[in-house]
């Protein structure tokens, strides 16, 4: 029983520390996270800013939640619905064919790109 909770502590912080970690590299950059939104053609174009802007800050709380363990409920909702809207955007990025960077832990449109990998990724987390 307490290797389970260490196991989970551990988990649990190391997927607060990639979504505060990923969120900082976005906010950061604004203008690339921005980029790497509008390649995955699904948001209107009108919406890509200011997604851009917003979920960035929604990534760092979230992880701050569930590294903290405080509002853990919240913080493991939200990254469940990011993970899960990720997801959807990967598959259909890879199904119409798209070559374009993932915009995850880098805003460089000259990251490495897309593949089933991410997902396999993503799906882990």
């Amino acid at each position: 029983m307490q290797t389970y909770r260490i196991a989970h502590g551990l988990a649990r912080i190391l997927i607060g520390v990639i979504f505060i970690y990923t969120g900082l590299i976005h906010i950061g950059d604004p203008t690339g996270f921005a980029q790497a939104v509008a390649a995955y053609r699904i948001l209107p174009a009108f919406s890509v800013n200011a997604f851009a802007l917003i979920l960035p800050w929604i990534e760092l709380l979230a992880g701050l939640a569930i590294a903290t363990g405080i509002g853990l409920p919240g913080g493991s909702l939200a990254v469940i619905g990011m993970l899960t809207a990720f997801l959807i955007a990967l598959v259909l990025s890879l199904y119409r064919g798209l070559d374009i960077s993932c915009g995850c832990f880098s805003t460089s449109p000259e990251a490495e790109r897309i593949s089933w990998l991410y997902l396999a990724r993503d799906t882990a987390l």
